[in-house]
């Protein structure tokens, strides 16, 4: 048995830090933001701010993405990412859907808060796994 190892291209280096980056971010900001909320009750603007902040991590995630997606020369890479989002988003679509549906039916069981963020990035990952096991078990 043979294993192939491909070179990691540059666009892939990119996307790798700056997902950790990004991702990194994103958990400071919520974790800084809600001990900031939670001790100190800010109101107005303030609130909006705060809440700014992890959203804005989220948006450096997707211009990441999308830089990975413009750089990456490989089109097979590429479609295995999209493939990856597509499905990602449509679970994500789907929770989102179901619980705007469980909050105007006035049900108290509705999912917590950044629920559908990890369902993302879960289906994500784990679409990759599948596919990546696919791709390796076909040679």
């Amino acid at each position: 048995m043979s294993i192939c190892i491909t070179p990691i291209s540059k666009a892939t280096k990119r996307y790798t830090r700056g997902v950790a980056s990004t991702m990194t971010g994103y958990v400071l900001a919520v974790f800084g933001t809600s001990t900031y909320v939670r001790h100190h009750h800010p109101q107005g603007l303030e609130v909006y701010i705060l809440a700014a902040l992890p959203a804005l991590c989220i948006l450096g995630m997707l211009m990441v993405m999308a830089t990975y997606l413009r750089d990456e020369k490989d089109e097979f890479q590429r479609m295995l990412i999209v493939r990856s989002l597509l499905w990602a988003t449509f679970a994500t679509l789907a929770l989102s859907a179901y619980n705007d549906l469980l909050i105007s039916y006035e049900s108290p069981h509705t999912f917590p808060p950044f629920t559908q963020f990890v369902v993302f990035w879960l289906v994500f990952g784990l679409v990759q796994a599948v596919q990546t096991r696919r791709v390796h078990g076909a040679k």
